[in-house]
């Protein structure tokens, strides 16, 4: 196997936290016509997965130690967000926790530990039928 085998690996983690849709600039009457009953405190069983791509290294034939991915991801974003309220973390100053924010807030996190040439894209779920994909802000 040479350096130009290359490919994408993919890690999934899980973490539920809590949030509300609300624009501080806007009215109560604002924000309750546009986000509707989302502007009530609830909370979801998030599903975030992570993809790393690059060469295949041809000693371990892996493209990142999973172990390492899923410490670096546990301690990082896992341990932050995970029974978390999203409106009261730093992050989210001046913005709203929306799905795609929240998947921003990842790769602003990840990027630097992982490498923002290793990694790929940020998949996060909100549930069965809603996920966000990010790709960096240059994608």
């Amino acid at each position: 196997m040479t350096d130009r085998h290359r490919a994408s690996s993919t890690r999934r983690f899980t973490f539920s936290a809590g949030h509300r849709y609300w624009v501080e600039s806007w009215s109560r009457e604002e924000n309750e016509r546009f986000f509707g009953r989302l502007t009530v405190p609830h909370g979801h069983n998030y599903t975030l997965d992570v993809t790393v791509h690059g060469p295949i290294d041809p000693q371990t034939g892996m493209v990142v130690d999973l172990g390492e991915l899923k410490r670096v991801v546990g301690e990082t974003v896992v341990d932050r967000f995970d029974h978390a309220d999203l409106n009261a973390d730093a992050l989210f100053r001046g913005r709203v926790p929306t799905t795609e924010n929240l998947a921003i807030a990842v790769w602003d996190l990840l990027a630097p530990k992982l490498g923002a040439d290793r990694l790929w894209q940020v998949r996060v779920w909100e549930d069965p039928t809603l996920f966000v994909d990010y790709r960096g802000p240059d994608a």
